[in-house]
């Protein structure tokens, strides 16, 4: 039994480690006033999170209120958030490179918006965070939506200095390699049964 085990663990990090995985991970950046981003977003890493391109499906939330597309009072506000990248050479966002997403904040140069920002300035929504000695910072803004940090005004968030320390990025843990693991048990067990039945 005690080999079939190994031989199934063995299996399934073959089967699930080393290669490049699509995985949904969860952020979070804290403003120095204490407001608030958290989102999520599916993405590439092929070191354990550090580093996670091809970004889709993102989410995200200002102090609680989520963003685009958002339903209000019947109506859909906004499109889906897209991501681009802050080319540091060019100081300007850019649809051409890929969009890298990093567990380190000090690396990060991208931004989150209803809007391609790269010939867009006038989203409904962004998150956006630079580290250009040029043009450093982060910020959070709802175009469409109120909140007690901006009583009668539009949800604004901004760090002029961006803090690493207030940026979180973790990935989900996803229980499939479990699900493998235990379907390779179950698999050994049927065929040790059958070996001993015959």
């Amino acid at each position: 039994m005690i080999k079939q085990f190994l031989t199934a663990a063995a299996v399934c990090a073959v089967l699930t480690g080393g290669a490049a995985r699509a995985a949904t991970y969860d952020f979070t950046y804290t403003f120095s006033d204490g407001q608030e981003v958290t989102g999520s977003f599916n993405g590439v890493s092929t070191d354990g999170g550090l580093a996670v391109t091809d970004i889709s499906g993102i989410q995200a939330s200002l102090n609680g209120i989520a963003m685009a597309p958002v339903l209000v009072s019947g109506n859909t506000l906004g499109a889906a958030l897209q991501a681009n990248t802050w080319n540091t050479t060019l100081e300007a966002f850019d649809n051409t490179t890929p969009v890298t997403v990093y567990f380190n904040g000090a690396l990060n140069n991208f931004i989150f918006s209803d809007v391609d920002a790269s010939t867009n300035s006038s989203p409904d929504y962004e998150f956006a965070y630079i580290n250009d000695p040029n043009e450093a910072g982060v910020v959070a803004a709802n175009f469409l939506q109120t909140d007690s940090y901006s009583p009668g005004s539009t949800q604004l968030a901004l760090d002029a200095t961006p803090n690493s320390a207030s940026w979180s990025l973790t990935p989900v843990p996803v229980p499939a390699p479990l699900l493998l693991l235990g379907s390779g048990l179950a698999l050994f067990g049927v065929i040790g049964r059958r070996r001993q039945t015959v």
